[in-house]
Formats: structure tokens, C-alpha cells, sequence
């Protein structure tokens, strides 16, 4: 393979790791970076096909249990299904400014003070009551650090395993 390719194909990891800071699903970067390695060296390199639906098993976990953890924490902190709902689109909005407002770190700011506010806001519009509505955005805001915590791990086992196997 070409040093470029290469030097291409590290990078992809790398910002996978990235991608998942910023909130967004960065295991599906690095499962299709080792797919796209898989096909360009006819699972000759090291990368295989049974190799690649373990990655892709860690990658559809990592992504479901990120989901869940968000939601349960949510839920558990005593928000309703609109607290939820606040949860996903806040956080949704939250990386949307915070990338226009300061690039990179304003996105992961933005995951979590949205995550929050929308949260906040949806389950006050839906309760009237603020305390209530501040337990859930508490709630939805561990619940996004629990969840970028445990894709974190599931990406950096990836980028692990991808490394063991090429090396």
C-alpha cells in the first residue's frame, strides 16, 4: 500500500476518536476506514471479513448502549419521555452552534449544554416545574459522559485490535 494511503488510512482512525468527542458516531468512521483497508488489500492485509463483523458488533454496541445510556440516565433522574426527546434534539442543536460558534471545542460544549437545555426546557414546558426539569437536564448531561465515555472505550479497543492485527 502507498506511504499516502497509509498515512491516510491513520488519520481516518484518529479522527474516528475525534469524531466521537464532537459527538458524533466515530465508530462507524473507523469500522468503515478498516472495511475500505479490507477491500483495497483484498482482506489480504491483515483485515479480514470475520475480523471486520467483530468490529462492526462493537460498533453497533458502542452506538446502542451510548443510546441507552442517555436515555436510562435521563429517565432516571426523573425526566419524562419530553426530557428525553429535549436530550436528543439539544444536543443535536447544542454541536450545531457550538461548531458555528467556536470549531471543535464548541462542539463538544455544545453536545453537553444541549443535551442539558433541551432537557430543561422540554421537560419544564411539559411539567412546570423547575427543579424537576433541572434533575433532568442533570440527568441527560452524566448521561452524555457515561455515553461518549463507553464509545470512547469501544473506539479505542477498535483502533487497538486494527493495529494488533496490522502489526
Amino acid at each position: 500500500m502507498h506511504l499516502f494511503a497509509l498515512i491516510l488510512f491513520y488519520l481516518v482512525l484518529v479522527l474516528g476518536i475525534v469524531a466521537i468527542l464532537l459527538g458524533f458516531p466515530g465508530t462507524f468512521l473507523i469500522f468503515g476506514d478498516a472495511l475500505v483497508y479490507g477491500l483495497v488489500t483484498r482482506f489480504r492485509g491483515g483485515i479480514t471479513v470475520k475480523f471486520l463483523l467483530l468490529l462492526l458488533a462493537i460498533t453497533l454496541l458502542a452506538e446502542l448502549v451510548e443510546f441507552l445510556l442517555g436515555t436510562f440516565t435521563t429517565l432516571k433522574f426523573g425526566a419524562s419521555k419530553w426530557g428525553v426527546v429535549g436530550t436528543l434534539v439539544g444536543g443535536i442543536l447544542g454541536a450545531a452552534w457550538g461548531s458555528a460558534a467556536i470549531p471543535i471545542v464548541g462542539t463538544l460544549a455544545g453536545v453537553f449544554v444541549g443535551a442539558f437545555l433541551g432537557a430543561f426546557f422540554l421537560e419544564y414546558l411539559h411539567r412546570d416545574d423547575h427543579m424537576v426539569a433541572a434533575r433532568a437536564g442533570l440527568g441527560a448531561f452524566v448521561g452524555k459522559i457515561l455515553g461518549i465515555t463507553v464509545t470512547l472505550s469501544c473506539a479505542i479497543a477498535m483502533i487497538s485490535l486494527i493495529l494488533v492485527r496490522l502489526f
